[in-house]
């Protein structure tokens, strides 16, 4: 497997390029094809780009969370007709009503419904950056090994800054989702739990169908197992953190560490156990 270095910061948009190129050509697999993962995004948009300039045998793929934004699907469904739509099961409010709601600690979501999508062992093509979250930028290489489902993900942008995203876009004039000119910097799900406060609430206004059906959604698992215990026999997490439902909400939507009210919480896997 190729690796590249980071690149430095006086390089052109030209030599990323070129280094793109040559990481995905020296990568490809030799039993078939890419996997590419395509989300509709703006980094999904460059590594499609560079696939295509690279020549490499890749089919791409968009897996449907059914809470992203209307806008980003519609962009999607337009300008790649390509891609290849992978529909979960159950929609993602059914799924949370059996799992519970996601959590920055307890985010069974990404799993569910983007990375258990992709064949075990697949060569994967992922448009992660670095520059996104330091986390992002210790675990992510140009290549990085799959520890979840095996096989190899290449990160052909993963030392991108963004000003080099959007700089590509410009001067190919790629097709972008419209999202970002309204000024969403990240387009994701609508509620993502991995979102601070002040993200959830601009898409909770800007979409306010999907705060009716997450609030809903909490309404739900409280009406469920408020007054319930646990299988370790404590009782239920909302009742000992929370007075009601309405407080456990506002506490998901900020970024506000838990509150103790009984006693402390074991740890975050525990909220439907």
């Amino acid at each position: 497997m190729r690796q590249t270095t980071i690149p430095g910061i006086d390089e052109s948009l030209d030599a990323y390029v070129e280094e793109a190129i040559a990481l995905l050509r020296h990568n490809v697999p030799k039993d078939g094809e890419y996997y590419g993962c395509f989300s509709g995004g703006k980094d999904s948009v460059v590594i499609k780009e560079l696939a295509r300039l690279a020549g490499v045998p890749v089919t791409w793929h968009y897996n449907v969370t059914t809470i992203d934004p209307p806008e980003l699907v519609y962009f999607i469904r337009d300008e790649h007709p390509d891609v290849v739509w992978g529909r979960p099961k159950a929609n993602f409010f059914t799924q949370a009503r059996k799992r519970g709601f996601p959590t920055r600690r307890a985010r069974w979501c990404c799993e569910e419904f983007k990375e258990k999508q992709s064949p075990d062992n697949a060569t994967i093509i992922i448009g992660v950056r670095a520059a996104e979250s330091p986390r992002r930028a210790v675990i992510w290489q140009p290549v990085t090994p799959n520890t979840r489902q095996g096989g190899w993900a290449i990160c052909p942008i993963v030392w991108w800054p963004d000003a080099m995203v959007w700089q590509f876009i410009h001067e190919r004039n790629l097709p972008y989702c419209k999202l970002y000119d309204e000024g969403f910097d990240r387009l994701g799900c609508i509620g993502c739990p991995m979102a601070r406060e002040a993200g959830k609430l601009k898409q909770f206004a800007r979409w306010p169908g999907y705060e009716r059906k997450w609030r809903q959604l909490f309404q739900d698992i409280w009406a469920k197992r408020s007054g319930t215990t646990q299988r370790d026999g404590q009782r239920w997490f909302g009742n000992r953190h929370f007075a009601n439902r309405e407080e456990m909400w506002q506490w998901w939507v900020s970024s506000d560490s838990l509150p103790k009210k009984d006693e402390p919480c074991q740890g975050m896997l525990e909220l439907f156990s």
